[in-house]
């Protein structure tokens, strides 16, 4: 016959809330600084949120080799690049962030001329209140060669700007809105050409900052959202104390899970803010767990003070909690160590949201219900009905 395996074989006697005000000062005072960090230093927003471009390819042989293309165009200099496989091995997308209009695309398009228009090409951004870009060929073109040659990095010439007979060079006015959206054009060009030899472009799509406003909008709404609901739900199938109390563990998570994302710089994109409410879904799971085994023992020990009682449930749930967050901790660490560059902002996120969310159940959710005073009087009187009066 099987025997249940315990983590602990002796009683446990840990005073856990005796020590709810240090952990208290200690948890606001994180709180308080990854605010402070977020609204200071601000989030490293990735491509789904700032904007960026999406290409999608197809191996001419073979599948698609992730790790030789993430080394391929990211030696571009384009800046954050994050790719996926796309319905098959053999077919990928590539995302790259949104391009800003600096020296440093105006040399991409120097690149992209050399190589589709041959010879060695110059091009030059002006001033940056104006946007100009003046483009210098090797040798003088006609009116007809110059728009073929400026199509080829995704501009187009208007008839103010073409030269007067043929000229080695042509300036061409943009706006800073402007030319930031040329440089998207010019940096599909870049991945393109850098890629073409082994790859076949399906699509191209350019995904503009208002796109990822959107996007954030939805997001915060949905987080939001996420963490009222289990509020409410809590609410209904506890006290209202516990629904209070869920919620400030909940909101303590998320901010804490946000300063760790500035702190290290990590990549904040939708995988991220999926990283954040999975881990509201866990720390609510270990919360409802102890919340549980509180409601019973007050039925059951109704002359017990609070915090002791408190005490009680904690240490009777701990092995359950110690299990559950370690089987957990493990996978998500094979997560940080193997899952790869795609994965490890939501690993690193996951990591810490296992061990905060298993912190905020016990000195959070439990400490909260201290501080409004709850009592057995207070529960429900069907519940009450229903459960045997126990000394």
């Amino acid at each position: 016959m099987w025997t249940p395996v315990r983590l602990f074989t002796f009683k446990r006697r840990f005073d856990f809330l005796g020590k709810r005000v240090p952990a208290l000062v200690l948890s606001t005072a994180i709180n308080i600084a990854a605010l402070i960090a977020v609204f200071v230093i601000g989030l490293n927003f990735g491509i789904d949120f700032k904007g960026g471009i999406a290409i999608q390819a197809k191996a001419k042989q073979g599948v698609a080799q992730l790790d030789e293309l993430r080394t391929t165009v990211g030696n571009l200099g384009l800046g954050e690049v994050a790719l996926q496989e796309f319905g098959d091995p053999t077919t990928v997308l590539i995302r790259v962030q949104r391009q800003e209009g600096n020296p440093q695309c105006v040399a991409g398009a120097q690149r992209v001329l050399e190589k589709r228009a041959g010879g060695a090409w110059q091009a030059r951004v002006g001033a940056a209140a104006t946007g100009d870009i003046e483009l210098v060929s090797p040798r003088p073109l006609d009116n007809a060669a110059w728009r073929d040659a400026v199509s080829r990095t995704g501009l187009t010439l208007q008839e103010r700007q073409l030269p007067r007979g043929q000229t080695a060079s042509v300036k061409i006015e943009m706006s800073p809105e402007q030319r930031a959206e040329w440089c998207q054009q010019v940096a599909i060009k870049q991945v393109e050409d850098a890629i073409e030899a082994k790859y076949e472009l399906r699509g191209t799509e350019s995904v503009g900052p208002k796109i990822g406003d959107e996007l954030m909008r939805g997001g915060i709404i949905a987080v939001l959202a996420t963490l009222l609901g289990i509020a409410i739900y809590v609410w209904v199938r506890f006290e209202w104390q516990f629904g209070v109390a869920a919620l400030v563990a909940l909101v303590h998570d998320v901010v804490t899970t946000l300063g760790i994302f500035v702190v290290f710089q990590l990549d904040f994109s939708l995988t991220a803010l999926a990283a954040v409410m999975t881990i509201a879904g866990y720390s609510i799971n270990d919360t409802v767990v102890v919340f549980d085994r509180v409601r019973e023992n007050m039925r059951r020990y109704k002359k017990m003070p609070l915090v002791e009682l408190l005490n009680v449930s904690v240490n009777e749930t701990l092995s359950r909690t110690l299990m559950t967050s370690t089987t957990v901790f493990v996978a998500v660490l094979a997560l940080v160590l193997f899952g790869g560059p795609v994965l490890y902002s939501f690993s690193i996120a996951m990591l810490w949201g296992v061990i905060v969310g298993t912190y905020s159940s016990i000195w959070i959710a439990c400490a909260a219900l201290v501080y409004f005073r709850l009592r057995p009087d207070q529960l429900r009187p069907e519940e009450e009905r229903a459960a045997p009066a126990q000394a």
